[in-house]
């Protein structure tokens, strides 16, 4: 009897323990499909989060790019946005302008927000707050260059191009009845904004002025870099019509042309689809016209929580786990995306630079010391002022036109455009 008793008892402390066990507090994420691995690292966190977490459960759903704005949009509309959700950088200040974004200084830790990199600091902020915590840093502009055609032409592999004389100097030795010398950022729109690391170093600004009033497109900085697309192709190192779009790398990796501009992520492609061509590529910075760093744009991805949520300490908690505390676990995501994307955090930067695999990765080593450093946010303004370079150049080099000619062209549509738009105070 005793013993039924004693059973009876513990049967009912163990009832009543899941009687009252606290639900867990259901925290939303959308994320966005990309790359296989990389929704495989994803589902693999937050796996191991819901595994730990007492009272969080984290419900990770992957919507496609194609109708990311629109699901968003219908989901805003009716309250149903997710907590948190994925966004790239330059559309951080105008949603923290219209009240979509939480302010997150006070949800993560001082060390969370001390431990990021000055200049990514700036990429998060809207009016002296933090409205995001970024992921990861994709340098737009990286030099690719062919080791084993380099030793062929006579060249130092060990010694790329710094200035954009070098460059052109080298393209012509390279260039041969099969080979282009180099490729350069394609007109039709790769140039509206895979030169803007371009036009921030020639000219230590974009096409507008700071305060959205005016272009700036006339100066020496813009003339120069004007005259050196005009010189690259005249010299016929590069192909006359573009081999392929500025972010697809398969061109170069499948031997169309000696060097090539591209963003970090071509790192990936190359890594994962052409092995066989790695030993034989180097990375370098892009090169300038005085051999000074190269400013390039920087993109990438951010995890941000919606202003309407109702978890949103549960929600920065997973944000805080995922991005912001142990280094050790970012790290494995630049290691399975085999370094072609890189760490805003100066501890998971440290963290990585002690492991052999990437102490012996020169292409992470080049970039994330001579590259990363030197980043810029992209321009936040509209795309037809981008593409009012765009025009300029390719008038340049298919027209004939005189720089300066072109540039002033250019000035008068986007004054046009800012005019029309009172563009001014559009600045988030």
């Amino acid at each position: 009897m005793k013993r039924m008793m004693a059973t009876l008892f513990s049967g009912l402390v163990l009832l009543q323990g899941f009687a009252f066990a606290a639900p867990k507090t259901t925290v939303v994420l959308w994320n966005r499909i990309f790359e296989d691995w990389n929704r495989a690292y994803c589902e693999k966190m937050a796996a191991a989060y819901n595994a730990q977490s007492t009272t969080v459960n984290l419900d990770q759903q992957f919507i496609p790019g194609d109708g990311w704005d629109e699901k968003m949009k219908a989901a805003q509309a009716s309250g149903t946005a997710p907590d948190i959700y994925l966004m790239n950088y330059g559309g951080i200040p105008w949603l923290a302008r219209d009240g979509m974004l939480l302010k997150m200084d006070s949800l993560l830790p001082a060390a969370a927000w001390n431990d990021l990199y000055d200049n990514v600091k700036k990429f998060i902020s809207y009016k002296g707050g933090f409205y995001a915590y970024p992921q990861l840093l994709e340098p737009a502009t990286v030099l690719y260059y062919r080791k084993d055609l380099f030793q062929q032409a006579g060249l130092d592999p060990n010694k790329p191009p710094r200035t954009w004389d070098e460059l052109i100097a080298d393209a012509k030795k390279l260039t041969t009845k099969q080979v282009f010398g180099l490729s350069i950022p394609g007109f039709g729109g790769d140039v509206g904004w895979s030169t803007w690391g371009w036009q921030q170093t020639a000219s230590g600004h974009m096409a507008i002025s700071d305060d959205w009033s005016r272009a700036t497109v006339q100066d020496q900085g813009y003339l120069d870099l004007a005259n050196f697309f005009k010189r690259v192709y005249a010299e016929k190192v590069v192909p006359a019509q573009p081999l392929g779009g500025y972010a697809d790398i398969t061109p170069f990796a499948q031997g169309g042309t000696a060097m090539a501009f591209c963003g970090s992520w071509a790192i990936g492609e190359i890594r994962n689809n052409y092995q066989d061509m790695v030993d034989k590529i180097g990375v370098a910075p892009a090169p300038t016209k005085d051999g000074k760093p190269f400013t390039p744009t920087v993109g990438g991805w951010t995890y941000v929580l919606d202003a309407k949520t109702k978890v949103a300490q549960p929600a920065a908690d997973y944000i805080n786990w995922l991005l912001a505390s142990d280094p050790s676990r970012p790290a494995e995501f630049f290691s399975v995306a085999k370094y072609s994307k890189f760490s805003p955090r100066k501890s998971v930067d440290a963290f990585i630079k002690k492991s052999n695999e990437a102490m012996n990765d020169p292409w992470m080593k080049t970039i994330s010391e001579q590259v990363v450093p030197y980043t810029v946010a992209e321009p936040l303004y509209a795309w037809d002022i981008s593409m009012a370079v765009d025009t300029a150049l390719q008038s340049v080099v298919v027209s004939n036109a005189s720089p300066a000619d072109a540039l002033a062209k250019a000035a008068d549509s986007i004054t046009t455009y800012i005019k029309t738009n009172d563009y001014s105070t559009k600045k988030p």
